[in-house]
C-alpha cells in the first residue's frame, strides 16, 4: 500500500510539475513561432492569397506576431494549411487558446491509448506515474512552447493502430493517408498498415482515392507551389540547422560538418546531408527487415513490438525529428515499459530506463566538443529503445522456434 500510495504521489508531482512547466511559456508563446507560421499561413489561404511566394515579415507585423527571418515565406504543406484555416478564422490570441486546447484533447487522446494498452501487465498507480512522466516530458513541454502539431499526428497514428488492430484496416489506412499528407514523414508507416492488413487491395485503392481527393481539396497549384517554394526551404533549413534535430541524416551530416567547423560554404556539405538521408532510409529498412525475419515462422506478428520498433526507426531515421516530434514516442515507451515489467530481466529494464532518460535530454551545451558529442543523447536513447524492441522481438522469435521444435514428435 505504502509503495502505490508512493507511486500515486510521484505521478502527481510530474503532472503538476509538467502542467505548471509549460503554462508559464504559454503566454509568451502565442506571438511567436510556430504558432505564428501557422496563423499567417492559415490567413494567407483564407484571403486568396499566394501562401507560399507571399512575404512573410509584413504578415507578422500587421497582426502582431515577432518575426523570424529564417522563415520568411510558408514551409508547410498545403493540407496543413487548410487544416489549421478554421483556428485562423479567429482573431491571434483566440485562435491560440483554441488551437492550445487541441494539442491538449490530442495529448489526452494519447494518454488514454497508454492506460488501456499497458492496463494488463501494469497496476493503476503505475499507469498514472506513466502518464505523469509523459506530461512533464521534454518532447511534450517543447510541443506546446512551439505550439506543434506532431500530437496529432501521434493522435491520427494511434487512431489508425487502434482500427487496425480492431479489424479495420481500410480505415486505419484512410487516417494514416491523412497523416502523411499532413506532414509527409508518417508515410514511412504506410507500408506496415497495408503488410499487416487483412483486405491489401481495398486498402491500396482507399490510399489512392484518398490522396486523390486531399490533392484535389487543396488544389494541384497549391501542391505545386509548395514543392517550388516551401520544399527548398525546408530543405536549407535541414541543411543548415545544428541543433535541436535528433536523426542519423543530422548526426552524420553535422559529425562531417564539425570537423569543417561548421563552414556554411563547405562544398562538401550537400553531399554529407545525402549520406545522412540514405543512411537513415537504411536503418528504417533493416527495421522493417527484422520485422519480416523475426515473424516469418511465428504464428503470427507481434503487432505491438512492430509497430513500437518502427517509430523509432522512422524518427530516427527521417530527415528533420526536432525534439517536439519525440512525443510520437508516446506510446511506443509505454509499450516498451509494459514489456519489460512482464517479461525482461533486470537488465533489459535497467537499459529501458536508461533509454528513456536519454530522450527527455534536450539541453544545449556550450563547449565545442560538448556541443556535439552531447547533442545528441536523446538520438542515442532513441536507438536503444530501438535495441530494447529489437532484443524483444528476437527473444519471442526465439520462443517461438524452441517451442515449434519442442511440439514435433521424437523419432521412435
Amino acid at each position: 500500500m505504502k509503495y502505490q500510495n508512493a507511486l500515486n504521489v510521484l505521478a502527481l508531482a510530474l503532472t503538476v510539475f509538467g502542467a505548471v512547466h509549460v503554462a508559464r511559456q504559454l503566454p509568451a508563446r502565442a506571438t511567436r513561432n510556430d504558432f505564428a507560421h501557422y496563423y499567417i499561413s492559415s490567413r494567407l489561404l483564407l484571403s486568396g492569397a499566394d501562401v507560399y511566394s507571399t512575404p512573410l515579415e509584413p504578415e507578422y507585423a500587421r497582426w502582431g506576431f515577432q518575426y523570424a527571418a529564417s522563415i520568411p515565406t510558408a514551409t508547410n504543406p498545403p493540407l496543413l494549411v487548410g487544416v489549421f484555416a478554421p483556428f485562423a478564422m479567429l482573431p491571434p490570441q483566440a485562435a491560440f487558446r483554441a488551437w492550445t486546447l487541441l494539442e491538449i484533447v490530442c495529448l489526452g487522446y494519447v494518454l488514454v491509448q497508454i492506460w488501456q494498452t499497458t492496463s494488463p501487465t501494469l497496476s493503476a498507480p503505475a499507469r498514472r506515474l506513466l502518464c505523469g512522466a509523459v506530461i512533464a516530458s521534454a518532447p511534450v513541454y517543447w510541443h506546446f512552447v512551439f505550439s506543434q502539431c506532431q500530437l496529432l499526428i501521434a493522435m491520427l497514428i494511434l487512431l489508425a493502430y487502434r482500427l487496425l488492430r480492431n479489424g479495420k484496416p481500410e480505415l486505419a489506412c484512410l487516417v494514416m493517408t491523412t497523416a502523411a499528407w499532413l506532414k509527409f514523414f508518417p508515410a514511412i508507416l504506410l507500408p506496415w498498415f497495408l503488410w499487416r492488413a487483412n483486405r491489401r487491395w481495398k486498402c491500396v485503392g482507399v490510399i489512392a482515392v484518398w490522396s486523390a481527393a486531399v490533392i484535389w481539396a487543396t488544389g494541384w497549384e497549391s501542391w505545386r507551389q509548395f514543392w517550388l517554394h516551401g520544399r527548398p526551404l525546408i530543405e536549407a533549413w535541414i541543411t543548415q540547422q545544428r541543433h535541436f534535430n535528433f536523426t542519423i541524416a543530422s548526426f552524420v551530416k553535422n559529425a562531417a560538418w564539425s570537423v569543417h567547423g561548421y563552414n556554411p560554404e563547405w562544398e562538401g556539405l550537400r553531399s554529407w546531408v545525402t549520406a545522412g538521408m540514405t543512411a537513415g532510409l537504411l536503418l528504417i529498412a533493416v527495421a522493417y527487415g527484422l520485422c519480416w525475419w523475426t515473424g516469418r515462422e511465428g504464428k503470427g506478428p507481434d503487432l505491438d513490438l512492430e509497430f513500437g520498433l518502427l517509430n523509432v526507426a522512422m524518427l530516427a531515421g527521417i530527415a528533420e525529428s526536432w525534439g517536439h516530434y519525440f512525443v510520437i514516442l508516446a506510446f511506443p515507451a509505454a509499450i516498451a515499459v509494459g514489456r519489460a515489467v512482464k517479461s525482461s530481466t533486470s537488465g533489459q529494464v535497467a537499459i529501458l530506463a536508461l533509454a528513456l532518460v536519454m530522450v527527455n535530454v534536450m539541453t544545449a551545451w556550450q563547449s565545442p566538443w560538448l556541443d556535439f558529442v552531447f547533442r545528441y543523447i536523446p538520438l542515442y536513447g532513441l536507438l536503444v529503445l530501438g535495441i530494447f524492441f529489437v532484443r524483444e522481438l528476437i527473444d519471442r522469435s526465439e520462443e517461438e522456434a524452441n517451442s515449434s521444435t519442442m511440439s514435433v514428435p521424437q523419432p521412435p
